[in-house]
């Protein structure tokens, strides 16, 4: 992809791609900490919750089906600037509904942008890896990371001194504002619209195209599920089963992606001593079974000391956050390697995979802590998913 005549140089096309992996974690977590804020506002009950908020994986497969399409068509600026403004306007709508319906159209809406701004954002990642001529992506992922850590640590901060929907509007506007800066100033190296003629390619072809690697999918889900149900029920748990006030309630969810920023940063001086299969292997198991037990212990503990209950859930949060640190960088990977098509196309469909996988296990966990009462209960089932990945861990056996 030709550069333009005023193009930046690489040094600084990689750090406004990271300031933009960055902010794009801050918008779309930025509401995560106050999960149960928004489902005291809709009146739902766990199972309920769970299940519409996984709702936004529809939009997010139909987003991955044909935006990467969009990209090639009409170039990175557009799709990123109509999806920042999509994401922006959704999560902003979303905290002030109290209509369960809308809020399943909303977070659908929710779900596509998120995934067209992250296609956008990883196509123009790989034009800065082209041009640098080494592997930068770990390291932007990195800054995602630490957006979703930064914004947990300020969410938590909010919810003892400002309403969700101040909070959250505000800081909307101002991540729209600042990414559109950053966009322009990328604007001399974005991808721009493809001259190529691609009027035979319909949608058929996206479909008849479509490729499964059931090992390496299956691996992926059972991997990253820990982080996914962290995500979406650390903070509920912490607080309606620990009984810890708002505040607090944010802390498992931020230690478990410190963890994983450490995981993800520190996994190059483990590997010369530990094969990266033999990380799978061991450290999904360690992980696994950590995860299970403290948070199983934590339950147990909470009628006697509420302490150390919460000491329980942090641990075990975060032990399932470090030892899942790597699984998905490497199931990524192992994907591409594994596969003839061209890897944005392997990543859009392992994406699409992903995301119905995610979001039939999502939805078992919401109603397994709706029927059972116990979201301890329900941790079980990302617990074993994560222990499962050692029998998985030959899909890295090449890398």
């Amino acid at each position: 992809m030709p550069s333009s005549k005023l193009g930046l140089s690489v040094p600084d096309e990689k750090k406004y791609i990271g300031i933009l992996f960055f902010l794009f974690a801050v918008q779309i977590m930025s509401w995560v900490p106050r999960f149960p804020e928004v489902k005291a506002n809709l009146g739902l009950s766990n199972g309920e919750f769970g299940t519409y908020l996984s709702l936004g994986s529809v939009g997010a497969v139909i987003a991955m089906l044909s935006s990467g399409h969009f990209v090639h068509k009409l170039g990175a600026k557009p799709v990123l600037i109509i999806s920042t403004l999509s994401m922006c306007l959704s999560i902003s709508t979303i905290v002030h509904l109290q209509s369960t319906p809308i809020f399943i159209i909303i977070n659908m809406i929710n779900g596509g942008s998120i995934a067209a701004f992250n296609i956008a954002l990883n196509a123009q990642a790989f034009h800065a890896q082209d041009r640098a001529g080494e592997l930068i992506l770990s390291r932007q992922h990195g800054y995602w990371t630490m957006g979703a850590v930064a914004t947990a640590i300020f969410s938590g901060f909010m919810v003892e001194f400002v309403g969700i929907a101040l909070h959250i509007n505000v800081l909307s506007v101002v991540v729209f504002f600042i990414i559109l800066s950053i966009i322009k100033k990328l604007e001399p190296e974005m991808i721009k619209p493809s001259p190529e003629d691609d009027s035979d390619f319909g949608v058929k072809d996206l479909f008849t195209s479509f490729r499964i690697d059931y090992l390496v999918s299956a691996a992926l889900v059972c991997g990253i599920m820990v982080e996914f149900a962290t995500a979406d029920w650390s903070a509920i748990y912490a607080k309606e089963t620990i009984g810890v006030r708002g505040s607090l309630a944010t802390i498992p969810y931020i230690l478990t992606f410190t963890a994983m920023i450490v995981g993800r940063l520190g996994q190059h001086r483990i590997t010369p001593y530990v094969s990266l299969q033999h990380q799978i292997k061991y450290g999904s198991v360690i992980g696994g079974v950590g995860f299970i037990g403290f948070i199983l212990a934590s339950s147990l503990l909470v009628d006697h000391s509420k302490t150390a209950a919460y000491i329980c859930t942090l641990i075990g949060f975060s032990i399932g956050g470090l030892f899942s640190a790597i699984l998905s960088p490497t199931f990524f990977t192992a994907a591409n390697k594994r596969s003839s098509q061209p890897s944005a196309v392997v990543v859009g469909q392992m994406g699409v995979t992903n995301a119905i996988l995610t979001l039939i296990v999502k939805t078992i966990i919401a109603w397994t802590a709706q029927l059972t009462g116990s979201i301890a209960i329900a941790m079980i089932i990302p617990g074993l998913m994560l222990i499962s990945v050692a029998f998985m861990a030959r899909a890295a056996k090449d890398l």
